[in-house]
């Protein structure tokens, strides 16, 4: 269901969340009118649509939003269901089956990436039989559009990409989410708050705003529902034995942030002073995101993650203010603010833009006026250490470099035993082995893991073997041909 405060989804209500996501919004919006109400020629009517975006972004409320508004019956099709329901072609007849022909309907494929190799050719086919259903739609979404396999990624008529809302997209997704009970002044105020921040947590301010106004109307007959169909973020809680591969690291990670926080007394008895800021540094997949996790973890310190390519692309002004507000909130407990893909604003100062240069300004002063005894530490992560602007790297900024390496072969043997501790595998000794003379970095581990557990999961058993992994190597490969060009 649509998350509102009160009130119906009307044709203004309507209007208010596809302006909240600006031309993606309106293209979601002409795909579902050209197809449903015949406003378009047969040959210009868009039948699919992958929709990408990262956690929280939106894809599920904008394609909720508009899909009832055009009253459609919403079917949603994720791997376990398909499974669960007789295998591969079964499940996706089944599924197929329960499609009513002379009613609006959209079948939704979530997490669309999962779908990899021989079952996405299913899946293709799969797409392509619904497509031709009158009053049929397909959406399909996913957090990864690189790692959608190729085949699936041509089969869909149109990719909307889904980026953090700018200042105009914030108030009019407040408007909607607040109904009647939005102010202008509490419009412009959660606009501002959330600047830079996902649609989910814009809506989490809209709500510490509205609690207290909620909290008083308890004794009266006006029931408002709970929380948020999209709440808070949480953090997924990682702790160092997550992590293979990497355990020098992580001793020096322990020295220069756990300890430091942990024993801060200590520290001062013996005039030791830590360093404020912590560069994590080397090759994508490597773990950088996961150390700094596991380290928030050991010290159950508040963890404030900021993708810092989406501060860029907001309004000069408004990312400034962002990086003020993340700032502030750490300074109210324990925190480790992580900050990821540093490089996007503090290459060279010549080379940033306009948005750039202020962040770096705004950058320094919130780090240079951290308080001594305040207990936060920064961590940022770049795969791209040479282009870092040197005046960010002195004492009392990120003056402490760690190399994050691609693993070797004992590390990716640790790993992969890691990874697949809870797996059934067949002659699993000698296979890791095998694996582990790959080039692969850990998160490729992983990946390549998963793909041959639904590998198993369509040959419908429990044991993983050779040919399950033979199979997720084969479609590592043709992904990452798609997404280089190839």
């Amino acid at each position: 269901m649509l998350r509102m405060i009160h009130g119906e989804n009307t044709d203004e209500r309507l209007s208010y969340l596809v302006e909240g996501f600006g031309d993606a919004g309106k293209r979601v919006l002409q795909m579902f009118g050209g197809k449903l109400t015949g406003s378009l020629p047969k040959s210009l009517r868009i039948h699919s649509v992958m929709i990408s975006g990262r956690s929280g972004i939106g894809k599920s409320l904008l394609l909720t939003g508009i899909a009832q508004h055009f009253g459609c019956n919403i079917v949603k099709v994720h791997l376990g269901r398909v499974m669960a329901a007789g295998g591969q072609h079964t499940g996706l007849r089944q599924i197929l089956a329960r499609v009513p022909i002379d009613q609006p309907s959209l079948i939704w494929l979530v997490d669309i990436e999962l779908f990899c190799g021989l079952y996405g050719r299913v899946v293709e086919e799969f797409v392509e039989r619904v497509k031709s259903l009158p009053l049929c739609l397909v959406a399909m979404t996913t957090r990864h559009p690189q790692r959608v396999h190729a085949s699936l990624r041509l089969s869909c008529d149109d990719h909307v990409r889904l980026l953090p809302p700018g200042k105009h997209e914030r108030q009019q997704l407040c408007h909607w989410y607040a109904g009647s009970e939005a102010t202008p002044a509490m419009v412009e105020d959660a606009a501002n708050l959330a600047s830079g921040k996902t649609v989910a947590e814009l809506f989490a301010s809209i709500v510490d705003q509205l609690q207290p106004r909620h909290n008083l109307n308890r004794g009266t007959n006006t029931t408002h529902t709970n929380a948020l169909a999209i709440p808070k973020p949480l953090t997924t809680s990682v702790s160092w034995q997550d992590i293979g591969g990497l355990d020098q690291v992580i001793e020096e990670l322990k020295e220069v942030i756990v300890w430091p926080l942990l024993y801060r007394d200590e520290f001062a008895r013996l005039g030791i002073t830590p360093p404020r800021g912590v560069l994590l540094y080397g090759p994508p997949g490597t773990g950088k995101t996961m150390l700094a996790r596991a380290a928030a973890t050991e010290v159950s310190a508040n963890f404030i993650s900021v993708a810092i390519p989406d501060l860029v692309k907001g309004e000069v002004g408004e990312s400034e203010k962002a990086l003020a507000a993340i700032f502030e909130n750490a300074a109210r407990s324990p925190s480790i603010v992580f900050l990821d893909e540093i490089e996007a604003i503090f290459g060279s100062r010549e080379q940033s833009g306009e948005v750039g240069k202020k962040l770096i300004t705004q950058l320094f002063l919130e780090m240079d006026n951290i308080p001594e005894d305040a207990s936060v530490v920064i961590l940022a992560a770049t795969n791209a250490p040479h282009l870092m602007d040197s005046s960010i790297l002195r004492s009392g900024r990120l003056d402490k470099k760690i190399h994050i390496p691609r693993p070797d072969y004992s590390s990716r043997l640790d790993i992969l035993t890691r990874a697949t501790q809870n797996l059934l595998i067949e002659n699993a000794s000698e296979l890791l082995s095998q694996l582990a003379e790959t080039e692969m970095s850990g998160a490729e581990i992983k990946s390549l893991v998963r793909c041959a557990c639904y590998s198993a999961i369509q040959r419908d058993t429990k044991v993983l073997c050779k040919q399950d992994f033979d199979i997720a190597l084969a479609t590592a490969s043709t992904v990452d041909q798609f997404a280089d060009g190839q």
